[in-house]
């Protein structure tokens, strides 16, 4: 099997990504790479995306970019089998590591308790969270948090009645605008190990590792944060999630919890998610081989 790596970002992309890095790393393995824009598929036409791609020779592609939707995923998926090649994560397999309804149950009590919608109603929202006791809670869509507004978007506080619980949601809702994936997820809160400093939300460093799992293996980890103190005790006690989730390429986040064990925070597809700075992409490549 040929793999080549697939790069997907908006043309007016403003953001460091860190794929140039991957780029890189490619380069430096042999691995063929090529960029597309993410508009045409977001405007559903994929084909236009893929169009300036080399011609066809089988290969095997991974998609490393910027998050797509299931429908979207789909579409770019279906668009390169249409050009006699395929993307490595089928779209199944994506949709099992990227939507927290999905992989939440699966993990079971090595994550925090959850509940979630499947829409954007926020009274009902706030009706199953009572089923997870008091606050304090995290809110996210099924796949993305704002976490960037960690105390007005994100982290309904303990002691918060309704109104301030209406309140995060709806700033959650307008941040994440028309990119607002089918409903809520409300998670309890776990309180974390924290390190030195503080993060740009200006909330405690947690001490979150994110680890790369590749045809089922744990193929690399490292800090979330690039914390000289973080600490990943015996990682391949994490081993198992590869034997849970039914994809090729994914990452799972954990974090030590401040009384002691590890909980895992959150999946996502291996191709959406950034390589924290610590971890090397090329040892994520080579594992392709």
């Amino acid at each position: 099997m040929t793999f080549a790596i697939l790069f997907g970002r908006p043309r007016t992309a403003l953001t460091d990504d860190r794929f140039e890095l991957d780029a890189y790393a490619a380069e430096e393995l042999d691995i063929d790479s090529y960029a597309i824009p993410l508009e045409p598929i977001v405007d559903g036409d994929p084909e236009r995306a893929l169009a300036k791609l080399p011609e066809p020779r089988g290969r095997t592609w991974i998609y490393r970019g910027w998050m797509l939707s299931e429908e979207e995923y789909t579409a770019l998926y279906d668009a390169m089998n249409d050009r006699g090649e395929s993307l490595l994560v089928d779209p199944g397999a994506f949709a099992d590591a990227t939507y927290a309804p999905r992989y939440l149950p699966l993990l079971g009590a090595h994550t925090a308790p959850a509940r979630w919608t499947e829409d954007d109603d926020i009274d009902e929202a706030w009706e199953i969270a009572q089923e997870l006791g008091p606050p304090p809670w995290i809110v996210k869509d099924h796949v993305k948090s704002a976490k960037e507004e960690w105390y007005r978007a994100c982290c309904v506080r303990e002691g918060a009645d309704r109104e301030d619980f209406r309140a995060t949601c709806a700033r959650l809702l307008e941040l994440r605008g028309d990119r607002f994936e089918r409903g809520f997820v409300i998670k309890k809160h776990l309180d974390l190990a924290t390190l030195r400093g503080t993060t740009p939300e200006r909330r405690p460093v947690t001490d979150e590792h994110r680890l790369v799992f590749v045809f089922g293996d744990l193929v690399a980890h490292a800090p979330y944060y690039d914390s000289d103190d973080a600490v990943l005790d015996d990682p391949e006690r994490f081993a198992f999630i590869g034997d849970l989730i039914d994809s090729p390429f994914f990452t799972a986040d954990v974090s030590r919890l401040r009384d002691g064990g590890y909980t895992i925070i959150e999946l996502n597809d291996g191709g959406c998610s950034n390589f924290p700075e610590q971890l090397d992409p090329r040892t994520v490549f080579r594992s392709f081989a």
